[in-house]
């Protein structure tokens, strides 16, 4: 059964990992750089170590084990958050989604307002979920305001929020599996 409580873990380590896949981006680019300007260096660098009688140090094979270790970590990050990516989509299309809404709401200013159960917030969740369909947080879908910490909907009659709730979720459930084709 999927719910928000399992998708904010996802969705936490979908951000986690693309932040280590920048952080492994920039090495990477400071390793290659070094790499391409070694042998513009070596030859002055061995021959000046050589007339000051010192070893010259080869960085050239300690670079390239480098490179190697880290497009194998890059490539290996990526998967994984290909896998998240597409369990989170799979998680929150799925029909038996369960979202930890309040069953009772409160109602302010024409607006039916449901917060999340034991005031659950789910940042991760929306963060991701903004990102596939390309919208900014928070969400709004048919008259439906969806956030990190509760769902708004533009009318006070409770039924009508209910099927104006259903309605809009089950517009981004279908949203993003179109996207996932």
């Amino acid at each position: 059964m999927a719910d928000f409580y399992y998708l904010e873990e996802v969705a936490a380590r979908i951000k986690t990992n693309r932040a280590h896949l920048s952080d492994i981006d920039d090495v990477l680019l400071d390793v290659k750089t070094k790499i391409h300007e070694l042998p513009l260096k070596r030859s002055a660098e061995s021959t000046f170590a050589k007339m000051i009688g010192i070893t010259y140090n080869d960085e050239l094979e300690d670079l390239e084990k480098a490179k190697d270790k880290l497009v194998a970590q890059k490539e290996e990050l990526e998967n994984t958050t290909q896998k998240d990516t597409a369990t989170f989509i799979a998680e929150i299309t799925s029909l038996d989604l369960v979202i930890p809404l309040e069953p009772v709401p409160k109602f302010n200013d024409g607006n039916t307002i449901y917060s999340y159960r034991d005031g659950a917030k789910f940042t991760n969740v929306f963060d991701i979920l903004s990102e596939l369909l390309g919208l900014s947080a928070p969400l709004v879908v048919k008259d439906v305001m969806l956030s990190s910490s509760e769902v708004t909907v533009k009318v006070s009659d409770e039924l009508e929020a209910k099927k104006k709730f259903i309605s809009s979720m089950n517009e981004v459930q279908k949203t993003l599996l179109l996207k996932k084709k």
